[in-house]
């Protein structure tokens, strides 16, 4: 056998054997987002160390911008069946569970992220997650992964306090608590699936969006004229994990708690890397020409208080329990 035989046939043995040790159990996951923005690249080196952590029995199968679903449909999608796993934002969940709006609520206007993680990560997390498996045929797979604070953006407007908003048409992203907030801050909500977002812009049939530093430069949405921006601190959005509950119960108990363990001991990280991507995002927004501006703690408190006033209306039109809302107001001492 020649040296160039005996090579071309380890090859094609190394290529069977690639073949034969195919993964026992692949997850679907979707995403609308582009495969730069900070969900999908952190949700590859996941899915690369269920991978390597599992010695190739189980694998993550991404479908990236929207190419299965748009967020807004996703939680069905899984509940469904129609794919794995999604990781939507909790007010995308508030159609099926009223409770996973909590975070657009006033009382987290202007709260830090220590302050929120104590009440995602805590009783009220696990309360809220259990609610989501009752009413949903998922499994909620643990704490949330972070996109960051909501900045609001404009083409039109040097927004330099939350007053600058009245009148304006803004995009934001679902939800009936994030709604709420724009029409008491004499906005015009508009809800939009993100992928639409760039030509709801140029079109004009919004000026103004609620997302993030992130969101934005990942979209560069500088090119669909966006010039200014506000960090406002509204409110922090986060992604919960759904995964379908037959495909996480029909997985080896093994994987299950690979499954759940390698999340968890992956969300801390994940959430310094998304405050690092913000505040990179933040520089290259401001490269490309789009001005942030932070408002006074004053402007904010003020806003604060405006917001504060219609929240026990809002509670109930959202059909949230108060005592949920009460034991929420507990942990974060309001």
């Amino acid at each position: 056998m020649t040296k160039f035989t005996f090579i071309a046939a380890a090859l094609a043995t190394g290529l069977s054997a690639g073949t034969a040790f195919a993964a026992d159990y692949t997850i679907s996951v979707t995403l609308d987002t582009s495969p730069q923005h900070v969900r999908n690249v952190w949700l590859k080196d996941f899915a690369e160390a269920i991978e390597e952590r599992s010695e190739g029995r189980m694998e993550l199968e991404i479908f990236e911008a929207a190419a299965k679903y748009k967020d807004s449909e996703a939680a069905a999608a899984v509940a469904q069946g129609a794919i794995d796993m999604a990781i939507p934002q909790y007010q995308l969940i508030s159609r099926f569970v009223p409770a996973a709006d909590f975070e657009q609520l006033p009382m987290f206007y202007g709260l830090d992220r220590d302050q929120i993680y104590a009440v995602v990560d805590g009783e009220v997390g696990d309360e809220l997650h259990a609610k989501i498996e009752d009413k949903l045929p998922v499994e909620v797979l643990g704490r949330p992964i972070d996109l960051g604070f909501g900045t609001v953006f404009s083409t039109s407007v040097d927004l330099q306090t939350p007053a600058d908003l009245e009148g304006l048409k803004v995009r934001v992203p679902g939800g009936p608590a994030t709604v709420q907030r724009y029409e008491t801050m004499g906005s015009v909500p508009v809800q939009i699936s993100w992928p639409d977002v760039p030509q709801a812009l140029q079109t004009g049939t919004v000026s103004s969006l609620w997302a993030t530093q992130e969101s934005v430069a990942s979209a560069k949405l500088w090119d669909a004229g966006v010039k200014y921006a506000m960090e406002d601190r509204q409110a922090i959005v986060q992604y919960v994990p759904l995964v379908n509950r037959s495909v996480f119960e029909g997985l080896p108990e093994d994987l299950q708690t690979l499954f759940v363990d390698t999340w968890d001991e992956m969300v801390d990280g994940q959430r310094d890397f998304a405050a690092e991507r913000q505040a990179d995002a933040r520089e290259l927004n401001a490269e490309n020409g789009i001005q942030t501006s932070d408002p006074s703690t004053e402007a904010l408190n003020e806003m604060r208080q405006t917001l504060m006033a219609a929240q026990p209306a809002l509670i109930d039109v959202l059909g949230i329990d108060p005592a949920f809302v009460e034991r929420i107001s507990t942990v974060v001492g309001d």
